[in-house]
């Protein structure tokens, strides 16, 4: 009998604690039910549309570049002797930009002189030419006045002394011709062309000095058709310049040659210069998996500011504006899955949001601009809060 009564006891002591788990669970789940309904009063951040004007704009992303860069080269070789400018310099056309200090070539030298004493020797041998056949043209004409020789035979003299004559200002010439040679060989120049000479590197045209690649005591080699020769520096005028840059291949359809675009430099706090769109490539380049056409546009300098080649910058090109539009913040669009309708949860006078569908106008990618479905004074929730937002919201719970 009291082995009954412990049992009992037992079973229902287990029915008891079963039942104390149940009461736990179910209240625990009607929390859980409370808090889950509550959610629809969690506070959220809001989004009001404004009204600004929408530009649709093409970007294309480049850089600053003369429109005609001129590398001054030397046509002899060398070494620089000296360099007179600087860059950043200003220079004017025929300005001397740098002097070169020729380094014979043996050959050349032993050439050039044994041309000079080949030369030497044919002007000697011309004179005695030319004293003997004056001898003969003498005897010939006292013969001819004594009537011993026929006139033929006297002009025919004559005529000899006149060939030599020429051979011995021939000799002379090619004497002169050979030691200017030598002189060039080792010298680079001769006095009478001393302003014309190769060995001084002067400006092509007027401009900015942009590079100097070279130094004094480095040596160059002249320009010519095997090869293209040492840059000694590298002019251009900077008051004439262009923008190149790189659009992508779904924007480069909406852009025309002619087009008035604006040119902002950043390291020049943003500055704004105005420009012309004026080529658009016919042929686009794969740039990580991409498509790129290459643009470029005059960039026209009204103010005078002293723009450096080379500077980053970005082409903006207007295809069209919308004065005083509604615009939201694109992020807070919602789309319904199946129908792809657009939407947005509505903050209601009682705290919860309503869902409403919008439709949508243009867009340049951060606002859109909403033709229906909620007015200016609509406070639009975010749905998708960034860091940013959250900070926000805990600061206005506070």
């Amino acid at each position: 009998m009291e082995k009954e009564k412990k049992k009992f006891t037992f079973k229902k002591a287990i029915s008891i604690f079963l039942g104390l788990l149940f009461v736990v669970a179910l209240v625990g789940g009607i929390g859980y039910l409370i808090k889950s309904n509550s959610a629809e009063n969690e506070v959220f951040l809001t989004r009001k549309p404004s009204i600004k004007n929408l530009d649709d704009k093409v970007m294309a992303t480049g850089k600053i570049e003369p429109r005609e860069e001129i590398e001054i080269k030397p046509n002899i070789a060398g070494i620089i002797q000296s360099i007179n400018v600087d860059e950043g310099d200003k220079v004017q056309a025929g300005q001397l930009i740098a002097t070169i200090r020729i380094v014979p070539n043996i050959t050349e030298v032993n050439n050039a002189t044994m041309q000079v004493n080949n030369s030497q020797i044919q002007l000697t041998n011309a004179k005695v030419n030319v004293d003997n056949q004056q001898k003969q043209y003498e005897m010939q004409a006292k013969l001819y006045k004594q009537g011993v020789i026929s006139k033929q035979e006297y002009i025919t003299a004559q005529q000899q002394l006149e060939t030599t004559v020429q051979q011995q200002k021939l000799a002379v010439q090619q004497l002169n011709a050979a030691q200017k040679q030598l002189q060039i060989v080792r010298t680079g120049a001769t006095p009478e062309l001393q302003s014309m000479a190769t060995t001084q590197v002067r400006a092509k045209a007027a401009g900015t000095v942009l590079t100097i690649p070279v130094k004094v005591g480095s040596q160059v080699i002249e320009a010519n058709s095997f090869n293209a020769g040492t840059t000694i520096c590298s002019i251009a005028d900077l008051n004439s310049l262009i923008f190149k840059g790189n659009i992508d291949e779904a924007q480069a359809g909406k852009l025309k040659q002619g087009m008035d675009m604006s040119v902002v430099i950043g390291a020049l706090q943003n500055k704004s210069f105005p420009g012309k769109l004026t080529l658009i490539a016919p042929k686009g380049t794969e740039e990580s998996g991409t498509i790129k056409f290459a643009v470029e546009g005059d960039v026209f300098n009204k103010t005078g500011e002293y723009i450096r080649a080379g500077f980053s910058a970005n082409g903006e090109i207007l295809l069209s504006s919308k004065k005083n539009a509604l615009l939201l913040d694109e992020s807070l669009i919602q789309y319904e899955k199946g129908n792809n309708k657009s939407f947005v949860e509505v903050k209601q006078p009682n705290g919860g949001f309503k869902k409403v569908y919008v439709k949508l106008g243009s867009s340049d990618g951060i606002n859109v601009q909403i033709l229906s479905g909620i007015d200016k004074n609509a406070e639009v929730k975010v749905w998708n809060p960034s860091d940013k937002d959250k900070e926000e919201l805990k600061e206005q719970k506070k």
